[in-house]
């Protein structure tokens, strides 16, 4: 009967120390798991920060190419608003000489007359 109560403690250890080892090993299963899954997640948050920085820089290149098309244009514009202004203000120069050249002539003319 020692013996009978022996053999079955000895099956109980035995089926106890399966069941823990069993459990150890569902535990380092799942903790293997979670790791891999863990750095998935680690991974693919980095992929998408990549990504988004990627796309941020792409975006604000595109404003500076914009700005800087404006900007152009804006010059264009300003260099022939100031074309425009020096060249009238050249003609208008000039008139003011030929207005002047013009009422020396008459004037020298009138000098040159003898007057009757």
């Amino acid at each position: 009967m020692v013996e009978k109560n022996t053999d079955k403690v000895n099956e109980a250890v035995e089926e106890l120390t399966k069941v823990v080892q069993d459990s150890y090993r569902m535990a380092l299963e799942n903790t293997a798991a979670v790791q891999e899954s863990n750095t998935r997640l680690a991974r693919s948050l980095y992929e998408s920060n990549v990504k988004v920085l990627e796309a941020q820089a792409e975006i604000q290149a595109d404003i500076q190419r914009h700005t800087l098309r404006g900007l152009a244009e804006q010059i264009r514009k300003h260099r022939k608003a100031f074309q425009g202004l020096s060249r009238d203000s050249l003609n208008a120069y000039d008139g003011f000489l030929d207005s002047l050249s013009s009422y020396h002539r008459e004037v020298s003319k009138g000098l040159e007359e003898p007057e009757n």
